[in-house]
């Protein structure tokens, strides 16, 4: 079992959870939890997405760092309050279509991310 399975695991002992309990408050289905539970984290050929490990940790009461730790993916950094005021400032300043080609770059940038991590 991978790193992921086992902290679900250990969500599940330490509380109590049933997978089906877990998958309630994480706004998550039982298939996917038992899927990344097994081991089977094959949700995409990048493993689960960033959005669906943010529900985990949310419903688990888990840190995201935590959650993506586990998962092999790059840890999101944390913003200040005046870092993102100012992003989103320049984000609302730009044409819609400079926002789809700076979406498509962030997006290929995440991507790409844990591939440089494990050498891949």
């Amino acid at each position: 079992m991978d790193a992921l399975g086992k902290l679900i695991e250990r969500v599940m002992d330490e509380r109590g959870w049933s997978l089906s309990t877990l998958a309630r408050r994480s706004d998550l289905s039982i298939s996917t939890l038992h899927s990344w539970k097994s081991g089977d984290r094959a949700t995409g050929t990048r493993g689960p997405s960033p959005s669906k490990l943010r529900q985990l940790a949310e419903g688990a009461g888990l840190s995201v760092s935590e959650v993506f730790e586990a998962a092999g993916r790059y840890i999101p950094a944390e913003l200040a309050p005046e870092e993102e005021r100012r992003f989103l400032h320049l984000l609302r300043s730009i044409s819609p279509e400079d926002r789809r080609v700076l979406e498509a770059t962030m997006t290929a940038m995440q991507e790409r991310k844990p591939q440089a991590q494990t050498g891949n």
